[in-house]
């Protein structure tokens, strides 16, 4: 396809066209795919939820959440922000460090 005869409007055009193609072509792909492994589980006895291991409502089974960790550390300049200690650093407490302060001085 040779495209420079367009116009640089066409051009525009032709890729919101091409855009909106590959998103209706995606999504029509992705519905037959689902139309196939629904066919190929129930031709082995299962449905397809059976096999990803979904419950009836379609959720993912999993088992119980871990418990929510108390906070260890309040920002000084707003209350409402909290650390539990656990994972990332938030921003709040590494300027805090920058600023040669203590950790320790944050905890609750």
């Amino acid at each position: 396809m040779d495209l420079s005869s367009l116009s640089l409007p066409q051009l525009y055009q032709l890729q919101k066209d091409l855009d909106r193609e590959i998103v209706r072509r995606k999504e029509t792909d992705k519905q037959d795919l689902l139309n196939q492994l629904q066919n190929l589980a129930a031709a082995k006895g299962f449905s397809l939820n059976e096999v990803l291991g979904l419950d009836k409502k379609g959720a993912k089974k999993t088992t119980a959440a871990a418990p929510a960790t108390k906070a260890q550390f309040r920002n000084p300049a707003d209350p409402n922000q909290t650390w539990s200690g656990r994972g990332r650093k938030p921003q709040w407490a590494l300027d805090w460090i920058g600023a040669g302060k203590s950790i320790d001085d944050l905890r609750i």
